[in-house]
């Protein structure tokens, strides 16, 4: 679903909505006035949380754009699990009250994409993805499920292309998102920050022979 293609209000949670004024018209035939309009402000509620706004994408194309709203709650170094690689890690924390949608943090080709159940230690369903840019940086975004609903929409096939910040998924409820990162790049945001989806800067993607000589040693 590209980025330019969406409503105010999530086409995901479209078929809830509807069935929620549903519900609220069958209430005041049924219970009386009081409840619809308890029926009315849950519509409202829900229609606030499945909002979808529009994101300015910055034009500056090695800049590592936030997949997800949210709060920065963690940035280190780690070992990323996939490619099995040093990086920087950048752990954002999608809350109730932000929207829900997932865009790409760069322009390249999906590589692979991971999805898994929880085991005995993980509460959270796990959705993962490799991205490649076109400069040869390898971006993994793994996304960990909250435990209300674990249900997402994600518009992504490997082999195919992605545009920077295109819009390509939907996490209802949100939950923890770790991006990982060239050990290089220059990370632009600092813990406790709130972050836009396909809007806030999160790191500088750096080539030069500098950042050659640090990627060799790591490989």
């Amino acid at each position: 679903m590209p980025s330019n293609r969406y409503t105010f209000i999530a086409r995901e949670s479209w078929i809830f909505l509807f069935a929620l004024a549903i519900i609220a018209i069958a209430c005041q035939f049924v219970f009386g006035i009081a409840y619809l309009i308890i029926c009315v402000l849950l519509f409202i509620v829900f229609a606030y949380l499945f909002r979808d706004p529009y994101r300015h994408i910055p034009p500056q194309p090695l800049a590592v754009l936030s997949p997800v709203y949210g709060v920065v709650t963690l940035i280190e170094e780690a070992d990323e699990v996939f490619l099995k690689n040093l990086s920087k890690r950048i752990q954002i924390n999608t809350r109730i009250i932000d929207p829900y949608s997932l865009r790409s943090p760069i322009e390249g080709k999906l590589c692979n994409h991971w999805c898994s159940s929880p085991d005995k230690h993980e509460s959270r369903r796990h959705f993962d993805f490799h991205i490649k840019s076109d400069e040869g940086d390898d971006i993994v975004t793994a996304i960990r499920l909250r435990d209300i609903i674990r249900r997402f929409h994600v518009y992504l096939h490997s082999g195919e292309r992605v545009g920077h910040g295109q819009r390509c998924g939907y996490i209802y409820f949100g939950g923890l998102t770790d991006i990982f990162l060239p050990l290089e790049c220059k990370v632009q945001v600092e813990v406790g920050q709130h972050v836009k989806s396909g809007s806030t800067i999160l790191a500088q993607l750096i080539h030069s022979e500098a950042a050659s000589v640090i990627r060799d040693k790591v490989e």
